[in-house]
This record gives C-alpha cells, structure tokens and sequence, in this order.
C-alpha cells in the first residue's frame, strides 16, 4: 500500500487531476520513481553517426566527369512495383528529435512481417496537423518520442473521432521515458474520457491474433528489468471501444525492438527484446486489421425509438454499473429487446436504465444485465446489494461478453462469494430456456469458439444458473451473446452466431416475463 500512496502523491498533477487508487494500481510496477529513470536523461537511443569520410584522395582516385550523352538513354530496369496500403501513419511533430528518435522502427517491422508473415503493408510520417478523422485510408496512428507532449484541442477532437470512427491509436515510449510516458497515458484519457484504460490480461486476442504469446514471449531488456518490468508479466494498457481494442499503451518500449537496436553502453533502453517487440507489433497488427472491417456493426445504422414514452406495462432491462468496466456492447440490448418485441409482440421499453450494483434502485428493476471482460471484485456494499436483490427474486442474465476468460472466472468467484459459496450448475437441456418461444438443440459456434472448443459444427447451447429459494435467479452464459444481439463480426468473439444468439436472448427475456 504504502508503493501506491508513492504512486498517486508522485502523479498528482501530471494526469487528470489526483490519480485513483485504480489508476495507481494501472501504473504499478512501471517503475517511473526508480534509480534508472532517474538517471534516464544520460542515455541515448540516437545510433553513432557513421565514421567521416576520408578528406582526402589519392590521384589514382581522381576520375573526371563523365561527359552526359546528348540522347537520354533508355531505361531498361524494370519499375518499381506499387507502393504497399499504408498501415501505419507515424505522428509527426516540429521537434524531429523527439518523435523519430527511431526512424526506421514502422518500416523495419513491417518489413520483417512482409518476410515472415507474408504480408505487405507500408507506413508514413504524418504531421500531426493532417490528422483524419475518418481511418479508412489510415488504419493506424502511432505516436512515439521521449519528451512531453500535449494534443491541441482540435487535434485531440479529430483523434477522437477517428477512434469512435473505427481507427486505431498506438502510444509507444521511446526508451520508457518517463516524460512520454505520463503524457501518453493524460491523454488517451482525454481522448477517450468515458471509458478507463486498464492492463491487457494474457486472454486478451492481442496476445493471440497472429503467435500464440504465452508468458514465456514475454521478454524484457536487463534495464527494464531494473526499472521493474518482469519477464512474463504483460504491462501493454488499453481502452476499448465496444469489443474493440482502440488505444495501445506501451510503457516499455518496443521502437527500439522494431528498429533492431541493441543495448550498448550509451544506449539503455527500457523495453522488450527485439524479438518481443517484434511478435508483439506482428499480434497487434493483425488484430487491427482483423478488427477493422468490424469496427462498425450494422446495428449502429439502426435506432430504436419508443413511440410510446410511458414505462408502465413495458418490459425493460436494467444494466449493472459495477467496479470494473461493465460496458462493452452498447447497442446489443436494443437489437435483442426489438427481436424479443418482434417475436412475442411484448411491449417494451428501449431506454434501458443503467443502475450502480449498490444503488437502492436496483431493487426497482426485476431483470438485471451483467456483462464484461476483465477481471472485477464487486465491494462489500454492491455484494450486499446485490445478495438482498437475489433473494427478493430478482433475476441477473450474466455474460461474459466474447466469452472472456477473465470476467468469466471474475463473475464465477464473485456470485459464489455473494450466495454463500453456491455455484453455478449447467442447466439440462430440457430447461424451458432452451424450448420457449424457440426449440434451441445446437447452436453455431463462432470461428473462435470452434477453434477453442475444436468443433467445426454445431453444437449443444450452454447456459449456467443458481437457484435462490427456489427460483432461477441467475442465468449464465460462459460465451459471448451480446456481440450477436449486435449482429457484429467480432473476429476474436468466442460466442455463438447471431441467429442463435437471439434466439437464447428471446428465451431468456420470455422466460423472465413468466417466471
């Protein structure tokens, strides 16, 4: 404790205001207050300049001038072949020392991926005043550099949108610098207020879009090690949009790795290993262009507008604000609630409430949404809450939203500490929610659940559940439902397709309404 209390005087200031005890615990073991970032500014990541030239030549050396035919003569060496799509734009700014302290570190990694991953893509330099605000000719931005920085407001503004618009942002400090580094981490969430930046566990697709990175890839240069990195321990930071991954913070530098600079005596850098840094960026490129055609579902086009404004007679769902990041799919919910409407022609209520766990009027609310993807501890007072709304009959639908490894174990631990240790039982398949309104016998696993679970076909729907004084008063789904309801290509979903993902979600509203 008393290493965080260190952490929030020490960035007090330097972020949005006061940092929180979550925001410090973001930062721990970053090492920003140690001996080796205290003396970073003695070290360089700028290579030797090549030796002089020699000054002078000897006669036998001395050629004249070719004299130039009055014809031009004709080009007989094939073209060069067309340039390769622009993946990556690199941010630039007036101080070139600053942000292309490692010039070749886009073009070498792409370079390495067009070797060894047969791919072929190209990166630019983009000042920072031609920004876009629509990706679809840039599908990346990445900002890198050592010293302080700070977004103008119309820049900041065009970044913004560009996220919400489908495009991706990478943050990489230079060397770990320390200045880049808080500056990197202010501004993302200003960029992206809404939604809080947290560490990418091992679950998350990054670690798995393209190799397969387990703890052991997981390697640091010795002066991050001395700074606090750990070999194996994932330290990359992110803010989702959605399902979607759209801010990379890389506190440990990978520039160096992708520019294939060593370690010497002027140069300590606090990064990965070449080798990391480069199956990193190869993960993360391959999980921004798989994600990119599916940045922008469908359902975003469509917007559900009650006719009718009154509440009353209407079915709605409430959806549990928790300590943790409860928000991934915003607009699944209105997709399932208009196929429930659609289907059973029930009255119901689009503008759902978002309700805190712990807040009085979760008990005004007889159906409750619980979704996510990281790992969350529910407090004293949302267990209590949500304990005394269990027993008075409420229900909670619980899924872990593109079946998350992460917040499924979260949410197992957590509503077993919550009922006392009662755990959560495969409902058989005679169970009304898997034959009311719709016969639901198999479902289709998306292309990642099938690869994880090695089925190609179809198989038998999986739902969980707790009984509470004899009643269903938790259903649980271990893979992801919502991503369909949202008819979203999700290419890192472990869930079920969204034909049947509607179908459990209409089964599931019915059987609430009549029980």
């Amino acid at each position: 404790m008393k290493a965080l209390r260190t952490l929030t005087i020490t960035f007090c200031g330097l972020l949005i205001g006061c940092v929180s005890v979550v925001q410090a615990q973001l930062l721990d073991g970053f090492g920003l207050d140690s001996d080796i970032v205290q003396h970073e500014d003695e070290y360089t990541c700028v290579p030797k300049p090549p030796p002089p030239k020699p000054a002078q030549h000897s006669g036998a050396e001395s050629l004249p001038p070719l004299p130039l035919p009055a014809v031009p003569l004709r080009r007989t060496e094939k073209k060069n072949p067309p340039r390769p799509p622009v993946l990556i734009a690199k941010i630039a700014t007036e101080r070139k020392s600053d942000w292309a302290t490692n010039p070749g570190d886009t073009e070498n990694l792409l370079r390495w991926m067009a070797k060894n991953l047969n791919v072929d893509f190209s990166s630019i330099n983009l000042p920072e005043g031609k920004i876009p605000s629509d990706p679809t000719e840039i599908p990346v931005l990445y900002r890198t550099g050592h010293e302080a920085f700070e977004f103008s407001p119309e820049v900041r503004q065009r970044l913004r949108t560009y996220l919400l618009n489908g495009g991706t942002m990478i943050f990489d400090a230079c060397c770990g610098r320390r200045a880049f580094v808080t500056s990197a981490l202010k501004e993302m969430q200003q960029l992206i207020p809404e939604r809080p930046p947290y560490r990418l566990t091992l679950d998350h697709p990054v670690y798995h879009s393209f190799f397969d990175i387990k703890p052991e890839n997981l390697r640091y240069r010795e002066w991050a090690k001395k700074a606090g990195a750990e070999d194996g321990t994932p330290a990359l930071i992110g803010i989702d949009v959605e399902c979607r991954t759209a801010v990379f913070f890389f506190r440990w530098d990978v520039s160096c790795g992708w520019d294939n600079l060593e370690d010497s005596d002027r140069h300590h850098c606090l990064g990965y290993t070449i080798d990391s840094a480069k199956i990193l960026g190869a993960n993360l490129m391959a999980y921004i262009t798989a994600e990119r055609n599916a940045a922008m579902p469908l359902s975003k086009a469509l917007q559900f507008v009650d006719e009718d404004k009154r509440r009353t007679g209407k079915f709605m769902i409430a959806q549990a604000k928790y300590h943790g990041i409860w928000k991934t799919r915003a607009a699944g919910l209105d997709m399932l609630l208009n196929a429930f409407h659609e289907q059973t022609e029930t009255p119901v209520h689009f503008n759902r409430q978002e309700i805190p766990v712990d807040s009085s009027r979760l008990f005004d609310a007889p159906f409750l949404y619980v979704t996510g993807h990281q790992d969350f501890v529910f407090t004293e007072k949302e267990s209590a809450n949500l304990r005394e709304y269990l027993r008075r009959g409420g229900l909670v639908l619980a899924e872990s939203c593109c079946g998350r490894t992460a917040f499924d174990q979260a949410f197992r631990r957590e509503i077993g500490k919550i009922l006392g240790g009662a755990k959560l039982e495969r409902l058989p398949e005679s169970h009304p929610l898997f034959v009311y309104p719709n016969n639901v016998k198999a479902v289709q696993p998306r292309p990642a659940l099938a690869e994880a679970i090695g089925s190609e076909g179809q198989v038998k729907p999986v739902l969980y559940g707790i009984n509470v004084d004899g009643h269903l008063a938790v259903i649980y789904s271990p893979y992801g439902l919502s991503c369909g309801w949202e008819l979203a290509e999700c290419p890192y979903c472990r869930g079920i397709v969204s034909r049947d993902a509607l179908a459990l979600g209409v089964n599931i509203l019915s059987y609430a309404i009549m029980n």
